[in-house]
């Protein structure tokens, strides 16, 4: 993985209050709803209703940042 992105796995690992490896296994197993339960950070229940809502998660991916971040993550400049 580059460093940008485990950068940003750690950072993310701290807000939610999990480790980088548990963070990275449940992205890599396209399943975070574990994490997001088990998180002390108000954010987290923000972040799952937005999962759990298919129009609100078509939104967010179609956000500006989101193409960002998904360009970053796929290795693309």
């Amino acid at each position: 993985m580059s460093e940008n992105i485990n950068k940003l796995i750690s950072q993310l690992s701290q807000k939610l209050g999990t480790s980088p490896e548990q963070l990275s296994d449940a992205a890599k197993n396209g399943d975070v709803s574990g994490i997001l339960k088990n998180s002390n950070n108000p954010q987290a229940a923000e972040v799952s209703r937005v999962l759990n809502d298919p129009e609100q998660t078509k939104k967010l991916l179609q956000s500006p940042q989101a193409q960002a971040l998904m360009k970053m993550l796929g290795g693309e400049k």
